[in-house]
């Protein structure tokens, strides 16, 4: 499925996109804190070695792309004179 660019989307569409973005760009972060924790308590409890910190860390690049496109999306709403 293609997804239209951001200069086609109407403003309740954009809101929409920044707003689910932002939700799932939430509980990525919660996702990331809570495994870097676990982890960390386990590697400390000798159940787990260091080469588990390697799947929270698998996270931050998609969460990284989510800022990205909350920032380019503000940005197009900043253009039409929304914010």
């Amino acid at each position: 499925m293609a997804q239209k660019k951001l200069t086609e989307l109407s403003i309740e569409e954009l809101n929409k996109r920044r707003k689910t973005t932002k939700f799932v760009t939430g509980l990525l972060l919660g996702m990331f804190a809570f495994l870097v924790i676990l982890n960390v308590v386990n590697i400390v409890n000798g159940k787990q070695n260091w080469s588990a910190l390697a799947v929270p860390f698998a996270l931050l690049p998609i969460t990284i792309i989510n800022f990205n496109a909350i920032k380019e999306i503000d940005k197009e709403l900043k253009s039409r004179g929304f914010e």
